[in-house]
């Protein structure tokens, strides 16, 4: 059974290759910017930096404008900085630890219990948005 470190790590690269698989290209298509139509005939879309329509956004029952402006600010570029944030954030727990135990294994990883205490609530929370996911458990809910 993997452990919260590993379970983390492992939605943080489905992210972050979601996030990929998105764009185009290496840079420009990963900032998006929501457009409301611009004629009568157009629709709102999601555009890319070179101005590409990535998304067209027509909800039957929700503000255009609302889910368009969520769709865009979710683009890849930010959800790859978000995933480097948590990564980093996983990165030091993990070097604290190899401080404090000279014991750690990196090929097994961390246990929960293993964490010094005020760690753990912590990386319960980065865990919580992935409570559906069939590998999350249930003693990890803070």
């Amino acid at each position: 059974m993997i452990g919260l470190v590993e379970f983390l790590r492992a939605r943080l690269d489905e992210d972050g290759q979601a996030a990929r698989a998105a764009m185009w290209d290496d840079d420009q298509s990963a900032v998006w910017t929501a457009r409301p139509p611009q004629a009568s005939y157009e629709q709102y879309i999601v555009a890319d930096y070179c101005d590409d329509g990535v998304v067209v956004v027509t909800p039957e029952n929700a503000d255009a404008d609302s889910v368009g402006e969520h769709i865009a600010r979710h683009d890849p570029a930010r959800v790859l900085a978000e995933v480097d944030a948590k990564r980093r954030i996983l990165d030091e727990f993990v070097t604290s630890q190899n401080e404090r135990d000279e014991e750690y294994d990196e090929t097994f990883g961390l246990t929960d219990w293993e964490f010094e205490p005020t760690a753990l609530p912590l990386l319960r929370l980065l865990a919580l948005p992935y409570a559906d996911h069939p590998d999350y458990r249930d003693e990890w809910r803070p």
